[in-house]
Formats: structure tokens, C-alpha cells, sequence
């Protein structure tokens, strides 16, 4: 039934029923004053509710009675008061509409209708079944059935509605009326504290527990099987109480067998816990007849129990309902590690341990492990759980980092990185990981640049910092800072010319480098003139950048002429290097002559009578190695006019150029078409001719060339030096389809690969050469000697597949072409050749290589030996038709290549050890030009032959191996025994053995010398010297110095260090180190020799000056031992001299010294550093200030060289002492600190306390020391150390230092990885003496307060007041009771370890019939229990909680006495003052007692003095028997402690 329409709201604001026009309403229509008791009957169907069903009543009280409105009908307001024609309707039934209807409650606003609609009829929603307690009472609701009181209207019930507010009579509002008239006179804040001092003493006696424990633990019994699942299922079921599973215990559940069950039963996790304590309680009390140890035995065996289930519910994942398993394992193992039920270092440390060997399967799982907020804090809060952490998640992100970029990024990934970047922002000491940071350090920035962190980003920055801090004493082989001019030489050595040169992206990676344009500029030409450099290439790769930068915008000219005008170049530089890139400028019209020439007139810098080979004459110079095609005549009229006066005449030079055009155009004829003339061979000297001359020389035979393109003649440019225009010619000539022209071709610009990629013509010459190549072998099949130059070339340029390829089948095509049909081997028609004892003429080998198409090992062994023989006596008859011989080595090779090899093998070493040096310089040039031989193979052969000579000491190979050798190295003369073409071939691949191929030339150098001088021959030393000081050597060895530094290393390995060797050595590194000879190495003391080479110090020259100081040091380690303690002194010293002058190339020479020299300096420096700080350890601190101010810059330029040198590990006895050492010095800064209060400002911490900078330099030392120092050294030694550097980042003076105290921390944080677990105790236990258990300390040690170190057992210590009196038993087994032993301050073992000694004390001391009467019998305590306070009024006094109030009228009478008593205790000191320093702060509340305001008397002073004297000793709370209900009975303790023996109380 639905509710009638009800009364509007009516007053003042609601317009009157004349104000309001009705709508018109039809004939039928009743008086508008009357209601019509049918009118819901009549509506319409939609907003009729009656016809249908009432909704069933629903079991939940109503909220509101209201229902829909509807705007359909609206009733007309009436005029007030108005009184209705029929009765009211009953409210609406509770339960019929809902709340979420509340919104659509329309409001009745004032002058509305105020007529409530029908609702609206939906689908009743249905209400979920309350929750049911046992008994099948529902939770605070009941169902309407209309029999409820509250569902009886009636008037009251109406107006007041239902409410629980209890009737309370006689209450009072406020206790101002009983207060304050004894609170406002002037003692009612003494009265005010005595009513709180009454009330705590009022709390302290209601909350104690006086009762004695009777906790008893549950028994165990042996069960059968079913009837353990039944109580099992017991268990899981919330409905069986634990007061009844309780009686009895299954037998059998222990260890990972008890948490299967409880994890397969799916029991409750705090029923689970309680079922764990009650087994672990049975199992220590089974354990404690074993003793101490066998209760630790016990916990660790529970904790690994743990361990095991957890990674056996790991290892399920994936299989049925893995995740529900997994997360009660989870949850079950943190509430036993809360409850600290576990032993917490074994468990802490095993996750780690899993989540570092876990595959990449169960990462996720082992991270949701380690992610367990209990673990995390507890393991990130600790040094060596942390750091294992850390490098944990580390390692995984390096694995998984790569798979990243293949694949979409995974969930455990994320989740890793989310991990790690947790750890970067909590705990970032966790990766103080000097030694494994560079690893991993690219990885974490990728990380934080990848996920857009900048907070993150700076975190991991300065931990990059810190890390660097402590890494860099590690040795890296360079050092970490270098100039802007070190990072462009580096940049400029390390290009490849195997690949195309991309000289865009060169210069601008060097304008990176530097942004100057004169001092970018000054370091190209310093580099490319360098003595200390070798190759053509460096021309042109210099010119190509400085046209690059000048297009760019940089002034060329200035920068080239503010460097000539430096002389830097002077030392080290060659002046001709320098003139040739300025020739090349002029060219380009990127250097302007005539603004030169303006310049010198300007500046008067012409010499008339100053020699041009001086460098002081460059300017003169420069103007007579400029080109003059292209200058205007203008420019070469002053230029001739210039020279005029000087010491090159103009004249000369124009008859000069005149001569040499000559000699050219008769030396080849045909190049200016005169074929018909006979050439003649004229040798000119290019060398002795100017670089005008040469330039020139150059040009005007570029444009012969262009009008006789199919004339092949380079040597006259190669000669010239100008190998811009030989790439100009080469490109003239590659148009040319004479096969001899296009192989000479490839040729070339395989011997020039390196300087025609400088220029930047190798590629397209190259193409260009393919494309002719092409077009050729469409016509005729090409020629043998073009296949094997086009192939040599191809290998060494490797350019695409498809020209390889072929190559390759046209070589093929060319060995069936070249082979003869024939039936029978060689060798059954050559048996009439090989008769014959002497040599074979050339129409005999031809038929011999024509008669067959096999060849056995013997014969061709014959044949190559007739082959051989048939050359050398060309040679020896001066015939120069040498065509012939490298066709029949290449047809013999053709037989069968394998079997050549080794023929050709075994006749290498039988000649080389049977000294035919003849025969192998007339064989092998050919051999090499025709590809039957690679010239590296003959160089393997070389160095076995020469090896097995020395093993064997056959002494005949080493008068021929220093000519041997030169076959390998290039020079300018040809080879007599092969044809020009081959002998440039020839020359080709000695360029490539020796400049472009490994080491491998080095080490042959150096045997052969070995081998050489082993020799008893004096005449072999100047032979030796003379090889080793030619420009080829030091071209070689300066090529590779670049690439290896240690290859002059390479050179002595394995040498027998003879007098000799070193002696050519030293002319070597002679010749490499001063060229010109300036620094006069030779004639100079070794001690000299030191200062020079440091004076000669330079980013280019450091390999080198490296290998001199090493080898002056093996020079005079052979003398004494006095000779290399002065050379170390001097290069102290030279090191001090650079520090001072700011040369860092001095110090860049200790960077890679090995062994015993670069452990005598850095021994050297060690001492220094430790004398320089001597004064820290004199006690006293006047003029400390200033010595340290001086001693602080001394100490950095010592630790500088120790950071360059540090190697090994120095001996035993050197490191005891330097750890003594070091640890006295640290407790000499402490004292220091102390003494010197205020050493600094927080505007000025760098240098404002020199105090300060001595410790950062001490630090640097002890960090590089430190780990080895800590290995080897004593418990004692470490513990010292330690604690001397705890002291100092504790001290308050470093507080203005926060970046030192960061510095001293993370030096302390990487020499704790390194003591011992003893030494952690013993600091740990010095620490806890101090009171200074901070998060550092256990951060670092790992050695956390205990878990109870809260609480604490007080023991008064009371002196006898009266006669002794019989002691009372109670008393004397109390005050005996184990908790109040001295001896539970040692005991050190977990809690769960020290309850049994515990309870066996406590079951002596208390027995049944004392159980009543247990009370606390400390005297203070039992003073008040008693009797009654005769000082406080009585009902302030302690008293029974059974008592009745007082009145209101007695409450006024003692407020009265106590306004009395406070004025009495005005003039007294407080009580609570004088309890306060003995009182015991403990979360229980065992501080604040007050005995009340008594006045001073005798009984109070005495018992002031009792509070006084009292002594604490620790607590362990036993944490197995902390259970949630063990019995039934409510009233006993059952805390397993008796509680009273030190006062606790219940909050």
C-alpha cells in the first residue's frame, strides 16, 4: 500500500489561494477542498502502485519513508490552518524503498506544493543474507515482522524516535565549582601536579599483574593418521575454538612437514602461527637438555625449514592454483619473520642468495619476495645484505637489458627496474660498488634516461661521483681526466682507413672537442707535423679539415699563422710537414699568398742573410714551398721581389724547373709524344729540389698525362711527394683499356690506400677502376697480372660481394684456360728432363708445366727447385726479361695448391737454415708478386727458423737474418729479379706487412737482434744499431706505437737482456724520442736522461717517453740498488716539477710503469704522504692550521702519483706499519677536530679548514690501501682502524662538511666488506658502550640493537634502613630470580634460546601455595601496598577498585587538605625532581613514580635514596609463547613471565 499525499510546508513565503490561477479542471473534478479517498485508484497505470504486488519485506531496518515524486498531479496549496476531511495514512513500510533513491528525493521547497507523487516501480533490489553468529543471531539488524517495539507507532515514538542514550541521574556538567576555588590561589599549580602525581600512582597500582605466570604450554601426542586430518581440518575450520584444539597436539607436525599442512589445509594464517609457537615451544623445551647450542641448532634448522617451503611453492609456479599458493606461503613466512620466530641473519641473507641464482623464469616471484616491505627495510638497511642486493638486481638487469631491445618489454622487467631505481632513491649506498660499477653504471643511466626520472637521474650522478671517488685509485691504464688537445690527437689516430673517411662528422666531433677555431687549428698541425707521427696521410687529412672548418667559417690563415709564429713546433715538429698543408691551401685558394707576402712586408720578418734551414727562417721559407700555377703575376712579381735579397734566388729556381722538365721529358718520351725518341735514364734527386720545384713538377705532369691518358709513369710524382695530383693522374688513367695500365693502376692505389682515403679519391677511383673492369671483360678475357693486382686490391678494400665473386671466377676460368688436356701426370713425361743434371732452359720448364694436370709432392718439389735455379742464373747472366718466372710459379701453384704450400714451406726452411740468402732474395720477390706466397707467411717461417737456431744454438742463420729481415721491410730499391711491375707489387705488400698488419714485424725486429747479437761477432753491434736507427724502423715502430703502445715492450719479451741488445735499444728509442737530436740522450747520466724525457713529455710522445724511462730504470737495476733509489728520487722530483709548472703530461708518464719501478715510487710517494702528516701525532694543536695548509697541497700531488702507479699488493711488514701508520693519523685529526672547534664556514667548505683537506687526502690513501690492509692485518689492527674513522664521521665539527662526512662514510661502507665477523662483534659491542646505535653504525657493521633492548629489569640496590630482619622466602627466591642476574647482560643468544633457564628459575621460585601472595617486594613498592598515603587525602590513595566514592561534601573537604598540603610543598623540592634521574623510561611506564607531597623527613629522604640506587639489566621477551588463547580460565597470567618482578602495567 502506497502513501497518501501529505501536508505541504506552509508560512509567510507561500503565495496566498487568490495569488495562485488554477488550471482549468473538468466537470467531474471534486472541490479543491476536499481530498478524494479513491484518487490513487484512479490514476493512471503508470503511476499507480496498487495493482501490483507489495514487495516481499527485506531484513534490514528503513532509512527513510518517502518515495518518488511526481510533477503528473499536483494538489492545490491550502490556506493555513487546515484541517483534513479524513484520517491519515499509516506511514510506508519499512524495507520498500533504498538509499540509493535518496538522490532522486525531490526537495519541498518553500511555496511548493508540498504533495508527495506515487513512486516509481522498478525491479526490487535485492539484499544480501547478514552476517550470522553462531546461535543464528544476526548482526545488529533483525528482519521486519511489525511485532518490533520500533515498529509500534505512537506519538512518543513519533516526535522522539528511537535512541540508546543511557538515563543518567544526578550528573554533574563541570568540576569548576569543586576546582577552582583551590586552584586559583598561588598554589594551585602545586596542587594541580600532586592531584596528577595522585592519579598516576592511582593507574600505576590498577594496571599491575600480581597474579605468578601459570602458562603451560600445549601437549603433543601421537595420533593416527585420520585423526590428525580431523584435527587439521579442526584447525581450519574459524568455528572450533582454539581453547578446544588446545588439549591436545598432533605429534609428527615439526619443521617444513607443519607448514605443508598448513598450507594444503589452507588454515587461517593466525591459527597457523599459533600452531607453529605451540611446536616450536614443545621442540625448545625438547632441545634445552642439549644446552645453549642446541636450541641455536634448533632455530636455524626452523628457519631453513622456512626456506625450503618457500622455494618449494616457489618452483610451482605455473602449475594448477599457483598464485593462491604462493601468496599464503608469502604471507605465512613474513608474520613468522614479524613475529620473529625466525633466525633473522640466515633468513635475510637467503633471499638475496635467491633472488641472485633465480632464473629468468621466477624473477618476478623472487622480486615480489624481496619486495615484501619487512624484507626490504631490513635488508636495504644493512651493508652486506644490501650490497649483495644490489648486485643482484644489477646482474638481472644486464641480462635482460639486450632481450629488451629485441622484444617488448616484460613484466619482470619493469618490476626490476622498478626495484632498482627503489633502491637508487633509499638506500644508495647499497651500490657503492667501486670495483664492479663500471660495469654496471652504463646500464643505470640508460635506465634513468629511459624512464625520464630527474631527481632519479641526479641520485644516480652522484653516485656515479662516489663511486669514482673510490675507484680511482684503481688501475684503468689511462688516466680518467685528459686536455681537449689529447682527446683530438686520440680522436685523429683512432680513424679507420680500411673504411671511407666521413669529414663532416670528423670535424665537427672535433669542434665538440674544441670550440677555439686558433686553438682547434694549432692542435691539427701539431699533430700532423709531429716527429712522433709517420705518413703522408696526415697532409692531407689536415687539409681536408682545415678547408672544412674555413668553409665553415673559422680564419684558416690566422690560425696557421699564430702557430708558426708560437714555434711550438720547434721540438718536435718537421717544417716541411707544415709547408706542404699550406701548399695544399694555396691550391684550394684557402690560404691567400698575397696576404702573406703583406704580412712579412708589414712585419719586416724577411732575413736577408739567415740560412733557410734554420727555423727561425719559416717565413722566408713558407714563400719558397708555395705553388705558383694559379697565382696571379702580380703575386709572383713581389714573391720573386721578396727573395730578391735572400739566400733562395729566383732565378735558380726558374732554371732549376727548366733542367728537371728536360731530364723528364728524355727519361719517358712517349708521355709528350716523342715515341720515336730513345729514352734515356737520367737520376734526379727530388729530395735536394724545393717544394715550388716539386709542386710544379706535379702539375705540368698532370696535364702531360691528360693529353697521353695510355701512358703509365707515377714514380716521378711519388717522388715529387704530391700524391693530390698522382690521384688525379691514377683518375686520368683508369679511363685507359690497357690491362698493363689499369693493373699498375691497382696497384697504385693499393700502395697509397691510407693517403687516398685522407683525400678522399680511393672510393671513386676505385669505382671507376670496377667499372673499366666491367667493361673489359665484355670484350676479352683480361689479363693475368690485372686479375691479381684487381684481387689484392679487393681483399685489402673489401668492397662489395659481387666484384669478389668475380674476381674469383675469372681466375677460375683463367687456371682450366691455361691447363693443358692431358691424359698422364707431369711426371711420366718429364723423366728424360729430370736426367739431365744441369738447369733447364726456359722452352724445358715451359713443356714440363705444359705435359701434364697433376703433379705428387716430389716433383713439384723438383720442378720449383728447377724453377729457382733457372732465375738465380738469369740473374747472374744480367738478363732482364723476368715475365716468364712469376707465370711458371703461379702455373706450378695451379697443380695443386695445398701441396705447393708445403713443397714451397719445406724449401724456405731448408734455405734459410742453410744460409742461401742469394737464392731467397732472388726467389722470394717473385714468389710474393705472383700470389703464390704471402709475404706474412715467409715472415712466420722467418721467425720459427730463427727460434729453433737460438734454442738449438746453431749460430749460422744470424749472419743472415738481419738481410732476411730487410726483404720484409720496404725500401726505395727495386728488385733485381723480377720486372718492374712485380717489384711495385712486391713493394705493395711489404707496405701492408709492415704498416698495416698486427705486431707480428715488431716482434721480428726484436729476435733478430736478440739473435743477432747473441753472436760473438763484434762487427754484428754497429750492423744492429744502424738497422734499428734507419727511417724504415722508425717509421714501422712509430706507426704501431700508436695503435699498441706496449708494442716496444713486445719488442724486448723474451730477450736475454744481454749489455749488447740494451745498448741498441737505447739507439732505438733514441731515434723515435729525438729525431733531431737536441736532447743529446746518448751522452747524458740516466739521471739526465729522466728530466729530459719528462721535459719532452707530451700527449704524442708518452708511449714512447714511457718506454725510455723503463728501460733506463732495467738499465741501472742491473747496477745496484743505490743507482735506482736516486733515479726514483729524480723522478719525484721531475713528477714535483711538473705539478708545479701544471704539466700533466709528466704525470701521465707513471700511468703505465709495471713491477718493481712503479712499486719503488709509489713506496716512495707512500712515505712522504705519511711524513706530511706527522705532525697529527704530536698532541699539542698550535700552528696545527698552518701546517696543514702547506701539508694539504703537498699530500695531492703525492697522491697523484700513487693513483698513477698503484699496482700490486705491497708486502706484509709495509702494510701492518702503513695501517698503524694511518690509524694513528686518523685519531690525530679527531684530537684536532676537538681541539679546533669552528674550523670552518658554510659559504667557504672547500678550503676553509686545512684540517679538513689533510683527511680527504688521507681518505684517498686509505681507500687505495685500505681493502689489501684489512685482509692481512689483525683483528685488533682492523678493530682500530674502524672505530678511529667511526669517531671522526661522528664528530660535530664535521657537521659544516657534509660532503667529507659523506666521503669518510663511503670509505668506512668499502673497508667493511673486508673485516671480519669477529671484528663487527667486537665494534658492535664498543658501539653499544658509546649509546650511539644509530642507522649508520648498523648500516655499516650490521649489527642492530636487540629486539628487547627495550625493555629492562631494574634491581634496586637498598642499603639497610633498620636491624635485620629474617628474610622473607617470597622475597629472597624473587630477588634471585635469573631476570635480575648481572649474567643476562653477556647472554647474547636469540629470545627464543633464553626462555628455559628462564622458566626452570621461575618454577623454583614460585611454588603453588606461594601463588597467592606473589606481589612485588621491592621495598618502595610494597611501602605502598601496604599502608595508606599519610600525606595525600584518602581518596587519591591507591585503594581497591571494590571501594565506594566518597561524596560530593567529602570530595570538597579534601580538596581542601590538599590546598593546604601544596602551600607546605612550596618551599620543598618536588618529588618527582628528585626521582627523575633514577627513573627507568620504558614504554611500560616503569619511570615518573611518586610517593605523594609528603614532607621532608627521614622515612622520605631514605626513600629518595632507595629510587636512587638502583641497576638494570636486560630482558628478552620469550616470542614462542606469546599466544592468542591458550586455556579457559580468563583470570590467570598466562604471559610465561611473571610480570610483577618488574612492574608492568596494562595500558
Amino acid at each position: 500500500m502506497t502513501s497518501r499525499p501529505a501536508l505541504g510546508t506552509h508560512g509567510s513565503g507561500a503565495p496566498s489561494r487568490n495569488q495562485v490561477r488554477r488550471p482549468s479542471k473538468p466537470a467531474n473534478a471534486l472541490p479543491p477542498d476536499c481530498i478524494d479517498p479513491t484518487l490513487e485508484d484512479e490514476r493512471p497505470a503508470a503511476h499507480n502502485g496498487a495493482s501490483e504486488a507489495r514487495p516481499p519485506p527485506r531484513g534490514r531496518p528503513h532509512i527513510f519513508y518517502s518515495t518518488l515524486a511526481s510533477s503528473a498531479f499536483d494538489l492545490p496549496i491550502h490556506s493555513f490552518p487546515y484541517q483534513p476531511t479524513v484520517n491519515l495514512p499509516v506511514p510506508p513500510r519499512p524495507g520498500s524503498l533504498h538509499l540509493r533513491d535518496a538522490s532522486q528525493q525531490r526537495q519541498i521547497l518553500p511555496g511548493g506544493t508540498g504533495v508527495k507523487d506515487a513512486p516509481k516501480l522498478g525491479v526490487p533490489e535485492t539484499v544480501p543474507i547478514p552476517v550470522h553468529f553462531p546461535g543464528e543471531k544476526a548482526a545488529d539488524v533483525f528482519p521486519w515482522t511489525g511485532t518490533n517495539a520500533e515498529d509500534t507507532l505512537s506519538e512518543a515514538l513519533v516526535k522522539a524516535g528511537v535512541s540508546n542514550k543511557p538515563q543518567i541521574m544526578n550528573e554533574t556538567n563541570t568540576a569548576r565549582p569543586s576546582l577552582w576555588s583551590n586552584l586559583k590561589n598561588k598554589s594551585g599549580i602545586t596542587t594541580l601536579s600532586t592531584l596528577f602525581v595522585a592519579v598516576l600512582e592511582k593507574r600505576q597500582q590498577n594496571g599491575r599483574l600480581q597474579t605468578p605466570n601459570t602458562f603451560k604450554p600445549p601437549p603433543r601426542l601421537t595420533l593416527r593418521d585420520s585423526t590428525r586430518e580431523g584435527w587439521l581440518h579442526d584447525l581450519a575450520n574459524p568455528t572450533v575454538s582454539l581453547r578446544r584444539l588446545s588439549r591436545t597436539i598432533p605429534h609428527g607436525l615439526t619443521g617444513k612437514v607443519l607448514l605443508d599442512q598448513c598450507l594444503n589445509k589452507n588454515i587461517p594464517l593466525p591459527r597457523a602461527l599459533w600452531l607453529a609457537k605451540c611446536v616450536g615451544i614443545n621442540e625448545l623445551r625438547a632441545h634445552k637438555r642439549k644446552g645453549q647450542a642446541g636450541t641455536v641448532t634448533w632455530g636455524r634448522g626452523w628457519t631453513s625449514s622456512v626456506e625450503q617451503f618457500l622455494d618449494s611453492v616457489i618452483s610451482t609456479i605455473g602449475q594448477g592454483d599457483w598464485k593462491l599458493r604462493i601468496t599464503y606461503a608469502l604471507q605465512l613466512a613474513t608474520h613468522l619473520y614479524k613475529e620473529h620466530l625466525l633466525d633473522d641473519d640466515h633468513f635475510l641473507g637467503w633471499i638475496p642468495f635467491g633472488l641472485d641464482m633465480c632464473s629468468s623464469e621466477r624473477l618476478f616471484i623472487w622480486l615480489l619476495v624481496v619486495a615484501v616491505p619487512h624484507y626490504w627495510n631490513d635488508i636495504s638497511s644493512c651493508r652486506q645484505r644490501g650490497k649483495r642486493l644490489a648486485e643482484s638486481l644489477l646482474n638481472h638487469l644486464a641480462k635482460l637489458s639486450p632481450i629488451e631491445d629485441l622484444a617488448a618489454p616484460s613484466t619482470a622487467l619493469q618490476f626490476l627496474e622498478n626495484s632498482l631505481l627503489k633502491l637508487v632513491t633509499t638506500r644508495p649506498a647499497c651500490l657503492l660498488l667501486p670495483i664492479s660499477w663500471p660495469k654496471h653504471s652504463a646500464a643505470l643511466k640508460a635506465l634513468v634516461t629511459k624512464r625520464n626520472l630527474p631527481q632519479t637521474a641526479q641520485a644516480v650522478e652522484k653516485l656515479d661521483g662516489r663511486n669514482t671517488r673510490l675507484l680511482s685509485f684503481v688501475r684503468n691504464g689511462k688516466s680518467s681526466s685528459r686536455t681537449g688537445a689529447a682527446r683530438v690527437f686520440h680522436k685523429l689516430d683512432s680513424i679507420n682507413y680500411a673504411a671511407p673517411i666521413r669529414i663532416e662528422d670528423l670535424s665537427y666531433e672535433c669542434m665538440e672537442i674544441t670550440s677555439n677555431a686558433v686553438q682547434l687549428i694549432s692542435t691539427l698541425l701539431h699533430w700532423a707535423c709531429s716527429c712522433y707521427r709517420a705518413g703522408s696521410h696526415r697532409i692531407y687529412l689536415a687539409t681536408r679539415l682545415l678547408r672544412r672548418w674555413s668553409h665553415l667559417g673559422a680564419d684558416v690563415y690566422e690560425g696557421i699563422i699564430v702557430y708558426l709564429q708560437s714555434m711550438s713546433w720547434v721540438k718536435s715538429g718537421e717544417i716541411h710537414v707544415l709547408l706542404r698543408i699550406v701548399a695544399e691551401l694555396v691550391r684550394s685558394k684557402h690560404f691567400s699568398v698575397g696576404r702573406y707576402l703583406q704580412w712579412l712586408i708589414a712585419t719586416g720578418s724577411l732575413g736577408c742573410d739567415a740560412s733557410l734551414s734554420l727555423p727561425s727562417s719559416w717565413p722566408v721559407r713558407l714563400i719558397t714551398e708555395v705553388p705558383l700555377t694559379g697565382l696571379s703575376d702580380q703575386v709572383r712579381t713581389l714573391r720573386s721581389t721578396l727573395l730578391r735579397g735572400t739566400a733562395h734566388s729566383t732565378e735558380l729556381e726558374e732554371q732549376a724547373l727548366v733542367n728537371v722538365k728536360q731530364s723528364i721529358s728524355q727519361a719517358v718520351p712517349a708521355i709528350f709524344g716523342l715515341s720515336l725518341t730513345i729514352p734515356s735514364r737520367i737520376e734526379l734527386n727530388f729530395a735536394k729540389l724545393s717544394g715550388t720545384i716539386r709542386l710544379e713538377i706535379g702539375i705540368w705532369l698532370r696535364q702531360q698525362v691528360a693529353q697521353h691518358a695510355e701512358v703509365n709513369e707515377q714514380s716521378y710524382l711519388e717522388q715529387c711527394e704530391d700524391l693530390a695530383i698522382l690521384a688525379d693522374v691514377i683518375g686520368i688513367t683508369a679511363s685507359s683499356l690497357d690491362m698493363a695500365v689499369l693493373a699498375s693502376v691497382a696497384d697504385t692505389l693499393l700502395y697509397h690506400m691510407k693517403t687516398f682515403r685522407a683525400i678522399g679519391a680511393f672510393d671513386p677511383l676505385l669505382g671507376r677502376l670496377a667499372m673499366r673492369y666491367a667493361a673489359i671483360r665484355t670484350v676479352k678475357f683480361p689479363e693475368r697480372e690485372l686479375l691479381l693486382s684487381f684481387q689484392n686490391l679487393a681483399r685489402t678494400a673489401q668492397p662489395d660481394g659481387q666484384l669478389l665473386q668475380l674476381l674469383a671466377y675469372d681466375l677460375s676460368r683463367l687456371d682450366q684456360k691455361n691447363a693443358v688436356a692431358a691424359c698422364s701426370p707431369a711426371s711420366d713425361n718429364m723423366g728424360e728432363v729430370m736426367q739431365h743434371a744441369g738447369t733447364c732452359s726456359d722452352d724445358e720448364i715451359e713443356r714440363i708445366l705444359s705435359s701434364g694436370t697433376s703433379m705428387d709432392q716430389n716433383m713439384m718439389s723438383r720442378v720449383l727447385r728447377k724453377l729457382v735455379r733457372n732465375l738465380e742464373e738469369h740473374v747472374d747472366k744480367g738478363y732482364r726479361q723476368f715475365e716468364n718466372h712469376p707465370a711458371w710459379f703461379w702455373r706450378l701453384r695451379n697443380f695443386d695448391e695445398a701441396t705447393f704450400d708445403v713443397v714451397l714451406r719445406e724449401w724456405l726452411e731448408t734455405s734459410i737454415m742453410a744460409c742461401q740468402l742469394h737464392i731467397l732474395q732472388i726467389a722470394i720477390p717473385p714468389l710474393v708478386a705472383s700470389s703464390c706466397m704471402e709475404l706474412s707467411s715467409f715472415l712466420d717461417i722467418l721467425r720459427s727458423c730463427l727460434a729453433n737456431a737460438k734454442a738449438t744454438q746453431v749460430l749460422e742463420p744470424a749472419t743472415i737474418a738481419i738481410d732476411l729481415l730487410r726483404l720484409l721491410l720496404p725500401s726505395g730499391l727495386s728488385a733485381m729479379s723480377c720486372s718492374s711491375q712485380d717489384a711495385y707489387r712486391y713493394r705493395t705488400e711489404q707496405y701492408k706487412l709492415c704498416f698495416t698488419s698486427d705486431t707480428r714485424i715488431i716482434h721480428c725486429i726484436g729476435e733478430v737482434a736478440d739473435l743477432v747479437l747473441s753472436t760473438p761477432s763484434n762487427s754484428m753491434l754497429q750492423t744492429v744499431s744502424s738497422l734499428l736507427s734507419s727511417e724504415t724502423v722508425l717509421s714501422i715502430v712509430k706507426e704501431h706505437v700508436v695503435s699498441d703502445p706496449d708494442c716496444l715492450s713486445k719488442m724486448k719479451t723474451g730477450q736475454s737482456g744481454q749489455a749488447s741488445f740494451n745498448t741498441c735499444f737505447k739507439t732505438l728509442l733514441n731515434g723515435l724520442l729525438d729525431p733531431s737530436g737536441q736532447w743529446c740522450l746518448a751522452d747524458i747520466s740516466p739521471e739526465e736522461q729522466i728530466i729530459a724525457v719528462f721535459k719532452a713529455a707530451s700527449e704524442l710522445s708518452l708511449p714512447l717517453c714511457q718506454a725510455m724511462i723503463e728501460h733506463i730504470f732495467a738499465s741501472s737495476s742491473a747496477l745496484d740498488t743505490h743507482a735506482v733509489d736516486r733515479l726514483s728520487v729524480t723522478v719525484l722530483n721531475a713528477v714535483r716539477t711538473s705539478m708545479e709548472k701544471d704539466q700533466s703530461q709528466g704525470l701521465e708518464l707513471l700511468t703505465n710503469l709495471e713491477g718493481p719501478l712503479a712499486d719503488k715510487i709509489r713506496s716512495h710517494a707512500e712515505r712522504e704522504v705519511l711524513d706530511a702528516s706527522y705532525f697529527l701525532l704530536r698532541g699539542s694543536t698550535d700552528g696545527i692550521a698552518s701546517d696543514c695548509i702547506v701539508t694539504a697541497k703537498m699530500m695531492q700531488k703525492y697522491l697523484t702519483v700513487i693513483e698513477l702507479t698503484m699496482g700490486e699488493t705491497p708486502q706484509a711488514d709495509e702494510q701492518f706499519a702503513m695501517l698503524a701508520a694511518l690509524t694513528d693519523r686518523f685519531k690525530g685529526i679527531f684530537h684536532a677536530l676537538s681541539e679546533c672547534g669552528g674550523l670552518g664556514t658554510p659559504t667557504n667548505q672547500a678550503t676553509a679548514s686545512p684540517v679538513v683537506q689533510v683527511l680527504a687526502a688521507l681518505l684517498s690513501l686509505v681507500a687505495s690501501h685500505g681493502p689489501q690492509l684489512l685482509r692481512n692485518a689483525t683483528q685488533s689492527h682492523q678493530a682500530a682502524l674502524m672505530v678511529a674513522l667511526q669517531d671522526i664521521v661522528t664528530h660535530a665539527s664535521l657537521e659544516l662538511f657534509p660532503s667529507i662526512i659523506e666521503h669518510v662514510f663511503d670509505v668506512l661502507i668499502v673497508l667493511s666488506d673486508h673485516i671480519s665477523e669477529d671484528v663487527r662483534n667486537q665494534i658492535a659491542r664498543l658501539e653499544s658502550a658509546k649509546s650511539t646505535n644509530s642507522d649508520r653504525a648498523y648500516f655499516i657493521h650490521s649489527q642492530k640493537a636487540p629486539i628487547d633492548g627495550w625493555l629492562m629489569l631494574t634491581k634496586p640496590v637498598i642499603p639497610p634502613l633498620e636491624p635485620p630482619q629474617p628474610p622473607n622466602p617470597n622475597t629472597t627466591q624473587n630477588q634471585s630470580s635469573p631476570y635480575q642476574s648481572p649474567q643476562m647482560t653477556s647472554n647474547t643468544a636469540a629470545p627464543q634460546h633464553r626462555y628455559f633457564n628462564q622458566q626452570q628459575q621461575q618454577s623454583q621460585t614460585l611454588q603453588p601455595s606461594q601463588q597467592t601472595q606473589h606481589m612485588r617486594t621491592y621495598p618502595q613498592y610494597a611501602q605502598h601496598a601496604a599502608q595508606p598515603n599519610r600525606h595525600l587525602p584518602a581518596q587519591l590513595q591507591r585503594t581497591p577498585s571494590h571501594h565506594a566514592s566518597l561524596s560530593p561534601l567529602q570530595q570538597m573537604q579534601h580538596m581542601q587538605q590538599l590546598q593546604g598540603l601544596a602551600q607546605q610543598r612550596a618551599s620543598q623540592p618536588s618529588p618527582i625532581h628528585s626521582q627523575r634521574p633514577t627513573s627507568v623510561a620504558s614504554p611500560g611506564g616503569m619511570g615518573g613514580l611518586a610517593g605523594g607531597n609528603a614532607a621532608p623527613s627521614k622515612a622520605h629522604t631514605s626513600y629518595v635514596n632507595q629510587q636512587r640506587d638502583t641497576q638494570q639489566y636486560p630482558f628478552v621477551q620469550p616470542r614462542w609463547e606469546i599466544l592468542a588463547e591458550s586455556s579457559g580460565n580468563p583470570t590467570l597470567n598466562e604471559t610465561a613471565i611473571s610480570l610483577s618482578l618488574f612492574g608492568a602495567r596494562r595500558v
